[in-house]
């Protein structure tokens, strides 16, 4: 095939990514230079910092900055503790790995906002959560999950958890099982075979789920505005509160591009850290 029957058929699509996405996306970086006076509609499209300058000097924002990351960093903590017994059971079900797989992704198609509607109703005060906590003696009064973080937390390691299971359960189906016989047969115990052979040989698939379930619990919105109630603000919420009721187009464009910006800055650092590990366990990249 030539090259420019090549480029004749690649034309369309890359016709449409510049429409659908890059012509947008550059709108949107425009847009964050740009100001809108209080009360007003009318955006001006002089170039200013004054919309970054906000966000890093504002405390509100720079402390929902904070509580964004440290969300997302805990989601994927509590994921990776969860996840990794789960994954290590479905990559020993070798004939069932594909159907438990499967299984694993359900609730990510029936989409964010039926799981979270859920969860309003088990973890309400009068839910079941809460009912059966108490029927169990474990406590007297009900805790208050909606409107917390905690309650985000637990929203976001439901929602996210097969992002980690997923990767984890790959890269273990992968592993012969004589490793752990002949860690075994040479006088390891089960705790020195796993910290000394599943766990180096695991990195990659800890590192992959890492990131995924990092890059969507920062960039989550439907589970921190349903389950926190709009108390407690986060950096995609407050996004779409100035966009949608703000209506501050040039703010709300500045926040997302910072959004995007931290999400860079964070698969950077994820990609330092998957190199140091991969060298220090000595697993090829």
């Amino acid at each position: 095939m030539s090259r420019t029957s090549t480029i004749l058929l690649l034309a369309p699509a890359m016709l449409l990514i510049g429409v659908a996405f890059l012509l947008p996306f550059l709108l949107l970086v425009l847009a964050g230079f740009w100001s809108q006076p209080p009360g007003s509609w009318i955006v001006d499209p002089t170039f200013t910092l004054k919309n970054y300058a906000r966000i890093a000097t504002d405390a509100y924002y720079v402390t929902a900055f904070a509580r964004t990351i440290w969300l997302s960093l805990f989601t994927v903590a509590i994921c990776l503790l969860l996840g990794f017994p789960v994954a290590r059971w479905i990559a020993s079900r070798r004939p069932l790995h594909s159907f438990l797989a499967i299984t694993m992704l359900l609730p990510l198609v029936a989409g964010a906002l039926l799981q979270t509607l859920g969860l309003v109703n088990l973890l309400s005060l009068l839910g079941v959560v809460n009912g059966a906590l108490k029927s169990l003696g474990l406590i007297d009064s009900s805790i208050r999950f909606l409107g917390t973080e905690l309650g985000i937390l637990i929203g976001l390691v439901q929602a996210f958890l097969p992002l980690m299971v997923l990767p984890l359960a790959t890269v273990l189906a992968k592993l012969p099982k004589e490793l752990e016989q002949a860690a075994m047969s040479l006088g390891a115990p089960r705790l020195a075979v796993w910290r000394r052979v599943i766990l180096p040989l695991s990195v990659p698939g800890i590192l992959a789920g890492s990131v995924l379930v990092f890059c969507a619990a920062l960039t989550s919105f439907v589970t921190p505005q349903v389950l926190g109630q709009g108390k407690i603000p986060t950096f995609a919420t407050i996004a779409y509160q100035q966009a949608a009721l703000v209506l501050d187009w040039p703010f709300a464009s500045a926040l997302a591009v910072s959004l995007l910006v931290i999400l860079g800055v964070a698969l950077v650092i994820f990609a330092g850290i998957r190199r140091f590990a991969l060298r220090r366990h000595g697993v090829a990249t």
